[in-house]
């Protein structure tokens, strides 16, 4: 077993574990409802020798050149595309890795709007724990990525703080004291507020922040805000650390399905969350983004309670994740793509380009 979970991110072992991680790591159930959202047929669906105009190849090269796993579309809550690799079902539970950061800010903005919290609160209000820290920051601030760690997420594990920090999450062996004991122990390294900063432990610790201000556990609120809500098919899971601590930052693993109905929810007026979520996501910093993105395709984008704004005179929506997974929401023209994939590396400019051109030209082709 600890061999497996060394390994089970690494290319020769990932198109599996993608799909297995219940059997690689401790997982806590986030249980549906008890109706679910149909999902009928387009009257007309894509055919995978489709053109895509701007990659000028086919769709079935698409998928495979982006190392397709599954992918949904939607085009006004009817499938228009959906395609499985060898050996991969509609029943399968996918990692999201950090698509799961944006279903994050969904149940925040849920339990904010119940008047459980204020983004203007500090941290420090709800989880004094982390007094001292990085974290002694505004809530805004976590959701925003806003908190300048001194921490480098470096995917090819170079910095030491990142290989302590896969640990705690019992995300690879070695011994640790858990994700609670281990964010309280990172600093700034510049002001709040004063850089976009990228970084997963920001997302461990909103989560934290979510189970101190509601007394529930994380599967229970992704439950009870975004899976019973959008009347998901399946139960999806969410990793746990060895002390029970769930991965708010990209332990979440779902149904391609079931991921394309958070996009239907969020196209459909906002659904529970409502047209001020919608308003409030193009409310981003922009020049924060802009002046430290980290993703470059998005060079007049924004980010917000950890979802993308491609670009901020457009309605589209993007949550992203490593090796692959993406969800693609297009407000305005009502059409969701949900994408799993196995990248044999986390993630490259060149791969992200891909996947993310292909997502925009399905979205031209469906709307066309």
């Amino acid at each position: 077993m600890e061999k497996r979970l060394a390994t089970w991110m690494s290319p020769e072992s990932n198109r599996w574990s993608f799909t297995h991680v219940r059997e690689v790591i401790p997982t806590a159930r986030i249980a549906r409802g008890e109706t679910t959202t149909e999902l009928g047929e387009a009257a007309h669906t894509l055919d995978p020798s489709a053109a895509l105009p701007d990659l000028g190849v086919p769709l079935d090269r698409y998928l495979a050149e982006t190392h397709t796993d599954s992918i949904v579309v939607l085009a006004d809550g009817r499938v228009s595309f959906e395609w499985y690799a060898d050996g991969k079902s509609g029943d399968d539970l996918h990692i999201n890795f950090s698509v799961s950061k944006s279903l994050t800010g969904l149940v925040a903005w849920a339990l904010a709007s119940e008047g459980a919290f204020s983004f203007a609160d500090r941290v420090t209000d709800y989880v004094p724990e982390v007094t001292g820290s990085a974290y002694d920051v505004t809530i805004q601030s976590l959701f925003d990525m806003a908190v300048p760690l001194d921490f480098s997420e470096d995917y090819a594990m170079g910095d030491p703080r990142m290989l302590d920090y896969r640990r705690s999450t019992g995300w690879i062996p070695g011994e640790s004291e858990g994700l609670h004991a281990f964010l309280p122990t990172l600093q700034r390294r510049a002001d709040e507020g004063a850089e976009f900063h990228y970084a997963s432990p920001t997302t461990d610790m909103a989560g934290w922040l979510l189970e101190r201000v509601s007394g529930r556990r994380l599967a229970e609120l992704y439950s009870t805000y975004v899976w019973q809500p959008i009347g998901a098919a399946s139960d999806a899971d969410i990793t746990v650390d060895p002390f029970g601590a769930g991965r708010a930052a990209g332990g979440i693993s779902c149904t391609t399905r079931d991921l394309a109905r958070v996009g239907h929810h969020l196209v459909d007026g906002g659904g529970v969350f409502g047209e001020d979520f919608l308003r409030d996501l193009h409310s981003g910093d922009a020049a924060r983004w802009q002046a430290y993105a980290n993703i470059a395709d998005f060079p007049r984008g924004s980010y917000r309670n950890f979802w993308y704004v491609p670009d901020t005179d457009a309605a589209v929506l993007y949550g992203v994740g490593i090796h692959g997974q993406g969800l693609y929401v297009d407000v305005e023209r009502r059409i969701v793509i949900a994408k799993h994939s196995s990248w044999p590396v986390p993630i490259t400019d060149a791969l992200h380009t891909a996947q993310y051109s292909g997502m925009r030209d399905l979205a031209a082709l469906v709307a066309a």
